[in-house]
């Protein structure tokens, strides 16, 4: 009883992570309630399919109250027909329970890699920073089955065969109770077993699906960067990494595999031992006249189909050991709270905002030991028809003001107001919305110009798709494309060049048509001509708009109306491009440095 107390408490352990999973598995109770009635109905036919062997071996083959002959065949004609009328009534419950399981363990899946993914979009930035993308897409991928099969599969498949091998024992020791206990003698041993290696299992799964992360993760780093590798004559060598993290991720694997072929073998010997037992033993209990042979035929039939559920109950624990494991890193990721999100009063964005300030505004990053400042104390006025230029040395603080602005993230201290509405009161929704951001990295997805466009603004038609191409300088060498604004393009725009994706990337934002604009290093990668577009598409837009580009380029500044210049994460000075080269002296050399360098 103890050892079936710690195999049930080790089962009951991954209850409070699948309890966790509630919300896919609601929906789906009427339909696993309808899998487990057709598995337990199978079962019940499975446990009737010994006896037509005994009726035919105890009244026709030795028989005890009937005469061989006509009689004699009745019995093997009706047990042949009983006992094929019952398989094919257990082959069809299996059939349709196997269906019904597979439907719901698929419905599961679906709807838990949405919500998993539905968080992993809207976690910060700084959370997928600390986080390697190759290991959240094994948990998007690997472990959700996992989980599905933790959840569904297995606790109906572990139920069906607890009551059959429940009912398997009932029958032993209807048939003969002295022998069903020098049989079942080893069950002891097979709990035994099955608790410890579970424990096992479970920590080795874990550490499986982490190395398996890893390695993903590598390999995903590897092709995104294939042409950087060929140029740097680095594919031995990351070729070499890549099989190091292989080896590390299968051995971990094997591990776990180990362990469970481990609990087979095992279960398999107990269940041979068993059976010999009850073929020793309950020979020479017919031989004493205290058993019939066809009983004898049924209890062994009974005992070795009895192993079967057994051995499926140990692969079943088994699963749900790693369900459990993989549950754990599913929750780890739908636990991580939303750092940025819109509160419960939040307000809609100003329609057409005059004003963009940023207010004695802290910010620090994660770093080993604590963390980085990016901003410190930063303060500064962003107005409607002016365009501004941030800019400073690079780790000053610029791109962290614009992931600020988007709130994709929070100030540590200090407040950003948007005509006098402090960000964190609107709805972020909407205040994204008001936003139209183009990111210093490339966001191309492998999908078509067209796709990549829309995603900016779905509705937009294809006018509108060509104007905003032409103000981004795109609409050459899209119009050049094979099929034009549906060709399809290679994973993160592969196929495109350098500047052609940053192109791309501004024809999306100036598509958005927000009132305010804000560009992150929109002119690198690009011709002069493309810059001179660039310059007059803002020009344009500054009119009417709230427009502020963050350039490394210092002799950009001639083009704005304000520039504001950033250092160690703070204001330096703000003003005219000219009147910052007469008044700042570290303003100046940085611009006397990069002519120079030109």
């Amino acid at each position: 009883m103890k050892l079936l107390h710690r195999l049930i408490e080790r089962l009951s352990s991954a209850w409070p992570i699948a309890r966790r999973f509630s919300p896919e598995f609601s929906p789906l109770r009427a339909r696993v309630a309808a899998s487990a009635a057709l598995s337990l109905l199978a079962s019940c036919v499975e446990l009737l399919r010994p006896w037509p062997l005994q009726w035919i071996v105890d009244h026709a083959l030795i028989p005890k109250h009937t005469q061989a002959g006509t009689n004699a065949f009745h019995y093997v004609w009706t047990g042949a027909l009983v006992y094929g009328l019952l398989s094919l009534v257990r082959a069809a419950f299996d059939y349709f329970a196997a269906i019904s399981i597979a439907e719901s363990t698929k419905a599961f899946t679906r709807g838990l890699r949405r919500r998993l993914f539905e968080k992993l979009l809207l976690l910060e930035p700084r959370f997928h920073a600390e986080n390697k993308t190759g290991d959240l897409i094994v948990r998007l991928q690997g472990d959700v089955g996992m989980v599905s099969g933790m959840m569904i599969e297995s606790p109906v498949g572990l139920g069906a065969r607890c009551f059959l091998i429940a009912g398997t024992v009932a029958m032993l020791f209807w048939i003969d109770p002295v022998l069903a206990f020098g049989t079942l003698a080893f069950g002891p041993l097979a709990l035994f077993v099955v608790t410890r290696l579970s424990r096992k299992i479970h920590s080795a799964t874990r550490s499986a699906r982490q190395k398996e992360g890893v390695f993903a993760n590598s390999s995903f780093e590897s092709l995104a960067n294939v042409a950087l590798i060929q140029s740097l004559g680095r594919v031995d060598h990351v070729l070499h990494d890549f099989l190091r993290a292989s080896r590390t991720s299968a051995r971990a694997d094997c591990k776990a595999s180990r362990l469970s072929a481990r609990m087979g073998v095992w279960i398999e010997s107990v269940s041979g031992l068993a059976l010999a037992i009850a073929l020793l033993w309950g020979s020479q209990r017919v031989l004493a006249g205290h058993l019939s042979a066809g009983e004898l035929l049924a209890f062994v039939a009974y005992v070795r189909s009895g192993s079967k559920p057994v051995r499926q109950s140990g692969r079943s624990s088994a699963k749900i050991a790693k369900g459990a494991a993989c549950g754990e890193r599913l929750l780890a990721v739908l636990d991580t709270p939303l750092a940025v999100q819109s509160a419960q009063d939040a307000l809609p964005a100003p329609a057409a905002p005059e004003r963009l300030v940023f207010e004695g505004v802290f910010y620090g990053h994660e770093a080993q030991g604590g963390r980085a400042p990016a901003l410190s104390g930063l303060t500064s006025e962003f107005r409607r028809g002016e365009s501004t230029l941030v800019f400073g040395p690079s780790g000053a603080g610029k791109s962290t003001l614009v992931a600020l602005a988007l709130r994709l993230a929070d100030p540590d201290a200090g407040r950003i107001t948007l005509d006098d509405l402090d960000l964190r009161s609107i709805e972020l929704g909407s205040l994204r919305a008001t936003i139209a951001a183009c990111p210093q990295e490339d966001g191309l997805f492998g999908w078509t110009v067209r796709d990549n466009l829309l995603l900016g603004r779905p509705e937009a038609s294809d006018d509108a798709l060509w104007t905003a191409l032409r103000l981004a300088a795109a609409d050459g060498f899209v119009r050049e494309l094979p099929l034009g604004l549906d060709t399809e393009l290679g994973c993160l725009g592969t196929g495109l060049s350098g500047g052609q994706q940053k192109r791309l990337n501004l024809a999306r934002t100036f598509l958005r048509e927000a009132p305010i604009l804000i560009l992150d290093e929109p002119y690198a990668g690009l011709d002069a001509a493309s810059i001179a577009r660039i310059h007059r598409t803002l020009e344009q837009h500054s009119k009417s708009s709230i427009v502020i580009v963050i350039a490394h380029e210092r002799d950009e500044g001639r083009h704005f109306d304000r520039v504001v210049f950033i250092e160690q994460g703070r204001v330096r000075d703000q003003g005219s491009h000219d009147e910052l080269l007469l008044r700042t002296p570290s303003y100046r050399a940085a611009a006397v440095a990069v002519v120079t360098k030109l």
